[in-house]
């Protein structure tokens, strides 16, 4: 029960729930993120977590969702539809190893400044994926993007600017269908 905590200060919550591997549900309806700039791997590798609700995470501050849900095994759905995106650079690995998650609505992420972009989705069982949205002017890094996305059998990427890319190494490797 973290209902109590007074999280209106803090900017750093990276790591925060990592490798957190028997919690199978968290309620962080309380937490006040206003302030903070890193979320990178707040819950990777949460085996067991099949329900987090994040949709009152105010995240217009933060600048790194690197690995954020990386190796959430259990997790089916998440609502990141009120995430304020707009300041974030890093979303590398952010959806990568979601084994059991097989959509989500990414239609309202700002993506102008997200630089890196790698792993976001890598192995992960996803049956469909609406990235058409996404402003990839400023990405450098997409390597390994959609690797191991064996489960997709359509993705339109004719939107995205691939012109500063520096690496697509593997991008679509495993990506059988």
């Amino acid at each position: 029960d973290l209902s109590t905590f007074d999280t209106a200060s803090v900017t750093d919550m990276g790591g925060m729930f990592e490798g957190c591997v028997s919690l199978s549900e968290l309620d962080l309806s309380s937490f006040n993120t206003s302030s903070v700039t890193n979320m990178f791997g707040m819950f990777r590798q949460c085996n067991s977590l099949k329900s987090v609700d994040v949709s009152t995470f105010d995240t217009s501050s933060v600048r790194s969702m690197g690995e954020m849900f990386l190796s959430c095994d259990a997790l089916k759905s998440l609502d990141v539809s009120s995430f304020d995106t707009s300041s974030v650079t890093n979303m590398n690995g952010m959806f990568c190893l979601c084994i059991a998650m097989e959509s989500l609505d990414l239609s309202s992420f700002d993506t102008a400044s997200v630089t890196d972009m790698g792993s976001m989705f890598c192995c992960s069982h996803f049956t469909s994926l609406d990235v058409s949205s996404f402003d990839t002017a400023a990405v450098m890094n997409m390597e390994e993007m959609f690797q191991g996305c064996s489960n997709l059998v359509s993705l339109d990427l004719s939107s995205f600017d691939t012109s500063g890319v520096s690496s697509m190494r593997r991008m679509f490797d495993g990506c059988h269908n």
